[in-house]
């Protein structure tokens, strides 16, 4: 009998226990990591690079989802300060700006996209839209974006010039709303140009041109949840989750993934902090 009430409250102690570590866990995953706001910076030597642009520093943003838990107008406004606070070259923003389907949206495109107006740049601020974007009114979107004075990029490119050097910022429509063409979007690039191409969802990745010196794309949230040792356990792309986030290079191309700063679905994070993501570009 004694054996069986010792055997009873060690099994009661230890699910109090994994009920405490539960609860701990949900309130980091909802509360505390997707309030947070990392800056990730790498360099990445790339191909097809002018060596006149080496050390170009590139600002990177994507999947905002203003509205979202987390994601004010208040933090959107310390988000770009914290942008400006890195002095970039040039800033890539990559879609989905609001949250919300299918026309709703907790926050309206005017009553946030001012803030983005904040963000400086020697070279200016580039974008595409994303799923959510369309979802919600594309259109509306990309008004307010070019109101802002942010150049919106659909299937087309554009050379910048930087210290007598020519850059050029090539920009897909969405995958998933829109239909992408890379063909039109490279048509005025000159093959042998540094060129980087922005889209929102990495699944494009692989038809992109070796003339590409690199591909950036969000979309996926680096899962939104990323178990230790195991990674992320949903990644929403056919490409899986080696593209979850990060640098990925294959056959020479280079791909960068940012896992964003909002939360789509669900609201929460773990293991997948947001982030501004401060990239250094050079010559391979």
């Amino acid at each position: 009998m004694a054996f069986e009430k010792l055997k009873h409250k060690r099994e009661l102690i230890i699910s109090c226990a994994l009920l405490i570590v539960l609860c701990c866990l949900f309130v980091y995953a909802v509360l505390i990591e997707p309030a947070m706001l990392v800056v990730q910076k790498q360099t990445i030597k790339v191909p097809h690079w002018s060596s006149g642009l080496n050390h170009l520093k590139v600002a990177v943003l994507s999947d905002l989802h203003v509205g979202a838990l987390h994601i004010t107008v208040e933090k959107l406004h310390t988000i770009v300060q914290e942008v400006n606070q890195q002095q970039p070259d040039i800033v890539f923003l990559l879609g989905d700006y609001v949250t919300g389907h299918g026309g709703h949206t907790s926050l309206r495109p005017e009553a946030f996209v001012h803030e983005l107006s904040g963000l400086t740049a020697k070279y200016g601020v580039y974008s595409v839209l994303g799923n959510h974007d369309w979802w919600y009114n594309g259109e509306d979107v990309r008004e307010h974006l070019e109101k802002a004075g942010i150049i919106v990029l659909e299937n087309n490119a554009v050379e910048v010039e930087i210290k007598g050097e020519s850059l050029w910022v090539s920009g897909l429509a969405d995958l998933w709303t829109r239909r992408p063409d890379i063909k039109m979007a490279m048509l005025n690039v000159p093959s042998t140009a540094s060129c980087v191409m922005l889209m929102h969802n990495p699944d494009m990745f692989p038809e992109v041109p070796n003339s590409v010196s690199l591909s950036l794309a969000g979309h996926t949230h680096g899962g939104q949840v990323a178990v230790p040792f195991f990674g992320p356990i949903i990644v929403p792309s056919q490409l899986g989750s080696h593209f979850a986030r990060g640098l990925v290079v294959q056959e020479n191309k280079h791909y960068f993934v940012t896992s964003g700063i909002g939360t789509s679905i669900l609201p929460v994070r773990f293991g997948v902090p947001p982030e501004i993501c401060i990239l250094d570009l050079c010559s391979n």
